[in-house]
This record gives C-alpha cells, sequence and structure tokens, in this order.
C-alpha cells in the first residue's frame, strides 16, 4: 500500500512538473526591435529610403522593414537571386549599427543587391 501511494505520489510530481514546463515552452517571436536587434540603412526598389532589422545576433535570410510588415529576403541562394533578377528588385545598403539613430556609412559603398520584397 504504501509503494502504490508512494508511486502516485511520484506520478503527481512529475505531472506537474510537466505541466509546468509545458506552460512555459508558450512559443515567443523575436522581437525584431528588442535588445539584440541590429539595423541597416538602405535604398530598396518601390520602398524608398528604409531602415531593416535583423532580430537578434544572427545571421538571417530575412530583414523586417522597421514600422512595416514588409521583409526583404537576401540574396543566399539561387532561387531568391533568380526571383529577384525577374522582379527586378534590390536594395543598397547603406549604413549599419545598434540602433535606427547611430548608424554607421558603408565606406565604400556597397553595390546594390539582388532582393526578394515581400509583405508590400
Amino acid at each position: 500500500m504504501r509503494e502504490q501511494t508512494a508511486s502516485k505520489r511520484l506520478v503527481a510530481v512529475l505531472a506537474s512538473a510537466v505541466a509546468a514546463a509545458l506552460i512555459g515552452a508558450v512559443p515567443v517571436r523575436a522581437d525584431p526591435t528588442g535588445p539584440t536587434a541590429f539595423y541597416f540603412s538602405a535604398t530598396c526598389t518601390g520602398l524608398g529610403d528604409v531602415v531593416l532589422t535583423n532580430a537578434g545576433p544572427s545571421q538571417t535570410a530575412a530583414l523586417q522593414v522597421l514600422g512595416s510588415t514588409a521583409v526583404v529576403l537576401l540574396p543566399v541562394n539561387q532561387g531568391i537571386i533568380a526571383k529577384a533578377l525577374a522582379n527586378g528588385t534590390s536594395c543598397t545598403f547603406t549604413g549599419f549599427g545598434p540602433s535606427p539613430d547611430d548608424l554607421t556609412p558603408f565606406i565604400p559603398p556597397r553595390p546594390p543587391d539582388p532582393v526578394v520584397i515581400t509583405g508590400t
């Protein structure tokens, strides 16, 4: 009888621990303007002068246009390059930095990159 009670108690404790872990495991979206964000200034086809943001200190193929739902897909594979060339869309990256108000210009200037622009 004692073994059954101890076993039930152990199952209850484990179930509580799993439930607590699952509650804390709710997916969270990255904040593109959070404390680890990085920013780029660019002039893009159809958008004009924009500030692009990367949600964290990682290399990514997608940069969000600050203040918009538009996303710029960088030329990381032949599919994106082919679509960008077919669409005639590009961005000329003009600067970078830790905040939209603290951007350092690229010297020398970068040539335009073919990009795919979505969500406009």
